[in-house]
């Protein structure tokens, strides 16, 4: 039709995916004064017996860890 005039519709469409922190100790093996664990995580972060280790990217990873007189705790998706 001449002179009719154009008209435009546009919409948005957002979503948010949660992904939950995980990390899995793979290999636990003991050394003379701690333990080395390979690790798989992704988080780029991970605390052991409060000492932070950082990772440059998701991904398996080795760490020594020193021994503890108490024993080893971890927390991770720091």
């Amino acid at each position: 039709m001449p002179g009719a005039m154009a008209s435009s519709a546009t919409r948005q469409l957002s979503f948010k995916v949660v992904v939950p922190p995980v990390m899995r100790v793979v290999q636990v093996t003991p050394l003379k004064d701690g333990y080395e664990y390979r690790i798989w995580t992704n988080t780029r972060s991970a605390s052991f017996n409060g000492r932070e280790y950082r990772f440059p990217k998701v991904g398996e990873y080795t760490l020594k860890v020193p021994s503890s007189p108490r024993g080893v705790y971890l927390i991770h998706g720091l």
